[in-house]
């Protein structure tokens, strides 16, 4: 959801822009990180205080090197200011059933789930 009203100002939410930048040990001002790490408490809730993210909740993972809207202080800026909800769009009237367990299949393949299920 939009966090910045519970991160505070415009500048607050630059500074945690870095320090979730800097979980991912991506470039950042390292300053502002250091004044963002106390705003994080409002994003800990369903990434975590460590930032590795609950897939339960759609909560990503932070500390990888996986940016699924956009890299970069304006892409997380833009998060924390607006959120996303991520929902596929329904697909059941263009694909064949064949074809919805293919695509499931492949997808499930992708997670850390399916990587595990496939080394057995």
């Amino acid at each position: 959801p939009p966090m910045a009203a519970a991160v505070g100002s415009p500048e607050d939410v630059r500074n945690l822009s870095h320090y979730v930048l800097s979980l991912s040990k991506s470039p950042h001002d390292s300053l502002r990180a250091s004044l963002g790490k106390s705003k994080f408490s409002a994003c800990a809730a369903c990434h975590g205080m460590d930032g590795k993210g609950n897939q339960a909740l759609g909560a990503p993972n932070l500390t990888d090197d996986v940016w699924l809207h956009g890299w970069g202080e304006a892409a997380i800026t833009a998060m924390i200011n607006n959120g996303k909800t991520n929902q596929m769009p329904a697909q059941a009237e263009k694909l064949t059933e064949a074809q919805i367990n293919v695509l499931a299949s492949y997808v499930w393949s992708l997670s850390s789930n399916g990587a595990a299920a496939a080394a057995r």
